[in-house]
This record gives C-alpha cells, sequence and structure tokens, in this order.
C-alpha cells in the first residue's frame, strides 16, 4: 500500500510540469521543454511550488533558450 500512495504522490506532484511540458513542446523545441521542465521539477524538489518555479526558470530564459546550456532555441 505505501508503494501505491509514494506513487500517486509522486506522479500526482510532478503531473502540472508534464502537461506543461506537453504544452511548451507545441511551441518550443524538444530539448528547451525538457530544459524547462527539469529546472521546475528541480526547483520543486527543492521546495518551491510549481508556479513559482515555473516563474523562476520563465525568468531565466533568453530569447526561448536557456545560455549557455541551449545556446539556439532549436537546440
Amino acid at each position: 500500500m505505501h508503494d501505491q500512495m509514494l506513487r500517486n504522490y509522486v506522479l500526482g506532484t510532478v503531473e502540472p510540469v508534464v502537461r506543461y511540458g506537453l504544452y511548451e513542446m507545441k511551441y518550443t523545441s524538444v530539448a528547451h521543454s525538457m530544459f524547462e521542465i527539469s529546472a521546475i521539477t528541480f526547483l520543486m524538489g527543492r521546495g518551491y511550488d510549481f508556479p513559482n518555479a515555473r516563474r523562476i526558470v520563465e525568468s531565466w530564459e533568453v530569447n526561448e533558450s536557456f545560455p549557455p546550456y541551449q545556446i539556439t532555441p532549436g537546440f
């Protein structure tokens, strides 16, 4: 039972991030979306809630990329 509760907690917590990443991939590259959702999820693991983590990560974007790790939007 504990495993099922943990599974539901973890997947329920990351669900908004996954949905956001799938939405973002329609308008940006897959690589950009992966950088973005990974950074959001990392911040959530550090205690930020999804909306604040998303705002922080969005503030790091420069022309739809995350320099120096993602130099061009098509990366």
